[in-house]
């Protein structure tokens, strides 16, 4: 699959999240692509240029905790990438991405499904759906899909 980034991307972010993203980006030197906050304002979500990811994820654990403590809010961060089942896979890890299919959808717009082994869809999903309703996100605003189903 070949599906690129959509390159006029425009994102408007909330007052809480410029001020999430100014402060991540002073604590951590990571570059910040996307910020979205999600079930019922309990998690943030960091959107981070690949090579700041690989940073950030390798060394930076106790720092992410700190930072999740001083804002009251669970932090997750994730790798940007150009090609969505890149991006999906590394999204979804640890879980075991299978197949990525990207199929139109009943009312318009591209579906994307992407199948996980049997055992990785609590992983995929997350507790509460909060995983994938940050990453189902991020793949609208970046790649131009309606909806991420796992399968």
């Amino acid at each position: 699959m070949n599906m690129s980034s959509k390159s006029d991307v425009k994102v408007s972010w909330s007052n809480q999240e410029l001020s999430y993203i100014g402060f991540f980006e002073n604590a951590t030197g990571a570059r910040v692509v996307d910020c979205l906050i999600t079930n019922n304002d309990k998690t943030v979500f960091f959107l981070l240029k690949p090579e700041d990811f690989e940073r950030i994820k390798n060394s930076c654990k106790i720092l992410l905790q700190h930072f999740s403590k001083r804002i009251g809010k669970e932090v997750h961060v994730m790798g940007f990438n150009e090609d969505l089942e890149t991006f999906l896979r590394q999204a979804l890890y640890p879980a075991r991405v299978l197949n990525v299919q990207v199929e139109n959808g009943a009312k318009g717009g591209r579906v994307v499904y992407v199948t996980v082994s049997e055992m990785d869809k609590g992983k995929a999903i997350g507790r509460n759906g909060f995983r994938i309703q940050g990453i189902r996100e991020f793949a609208k605003r970046h790649f131009g899909v309606s909806d991420v189903k796992i399968r």
